[in-house]
């Protein structure tokens, strides 16, 4: 699918999708996590035929350009990008993992819904994604970018975490949110095959505090790639279209 680069004072942003011009369609903004491939989530602009979607990877990622892989940054240059690519359109934020940090932070006054697909609020917890990174890194010592993202954004460097405390994105929320995990509790590090839910237990009681969040749980056996279950990706399409419709 072809890219079409936003370039905002912040940074480029890389984007795919389909934009309507009918402005009472409602708007579907779509960013990944870290290190997916080039076409990731491009899929769900045809979840949705009807509505704008456009669909952004987290700056830095796949065959896209950042200087900084710093969240605050990222947040800055989707807020100058949405105005500008879709003026006065009510938009739905959905983030993916990693791709959360950014959604929850945007304050365009566009937004009126936000849907997290596995969000995170802390990274020193993440045990399943740290001993996969670490593993990672070791096997590419070249990839310097990847090594600059994973201690910019998850705080890991060597063998030592410096914890990312993001809660101030739940407690700053300002608009209804829909939060859809897997099943299977991040708690506590064990083997297990895949990796399981990435948001903590912490996470969910901090959520289930919040009268803006809906929690939705994935089918049982699901974990952080939720999407990859034919149960979980309906999911996903139902609360996304529930949203959409909200929205109008």
């Amino acid at each position: 699918m072809n890219h079409l680069i936003l370039s905002t004072e912040h940074g480029p942003l890389y984007f795919v999708g389909r934009v309507h011009t009918d402005e009472k369609r409602p708007v579907l903004f779509v960013m990944g996590g870290i290190w997916t491939p080039d076409d990731n989530l491009h899929e769900v602009v045809d979840w949705f035929a009807g509505a704008t979607v456009i669909v952004a990877p987290l700056p830095g990622m796949g065959s896209t350009f950042t200087n900084s892989f710093d969240i605050a940054n990222s947040i800055r240059t989707v807020d100058a990008a949405i105005p500008a690519l879709v003026p006065n359109r009510k938009v739905v934020a959905f983030g993916v993992s990693t791709g959360c940090l950014v959604t929850l932070g945007l304050r365009c006054p566009q937004i009126v819904r936000q849907v997290a697909l596995e969000p995170f609020f802390r990274t020193a917890p993440l045990w399943p994604f740290l001993n996969s990174a670490r593993a990672m890194l070791a096997a590419a010592p070249e990839r310097k970018g990847a090594f600059q993202a994973a201690w910019e954004i998850f705080g890991l460097k060597d063998d030592a975490v410096t914890d990312r405390d993001h809660r101030h994105l739940l407690r700053d929320l300002t608009v209804p949110m829909d939060a859809i995990m897997g099943r299977e509790p991040l708690e506590p590090e064990r083997s297990f095959d895949g990796w399981p839910s990435l948001t903590s237990a912490e996470d969910r009681a901090a959520m289930a505090q919040n009268p803006l969040v809906t929690q939705h749980d994935g089918p049982p056996g699901s974990g952080h790639y939720l999407q990859g279950w034919p149960e979980g990706q309906a999911l996903i399409k139902d609360v996304l279209h529930k949203a959409l419709k909200a929205a109008l």
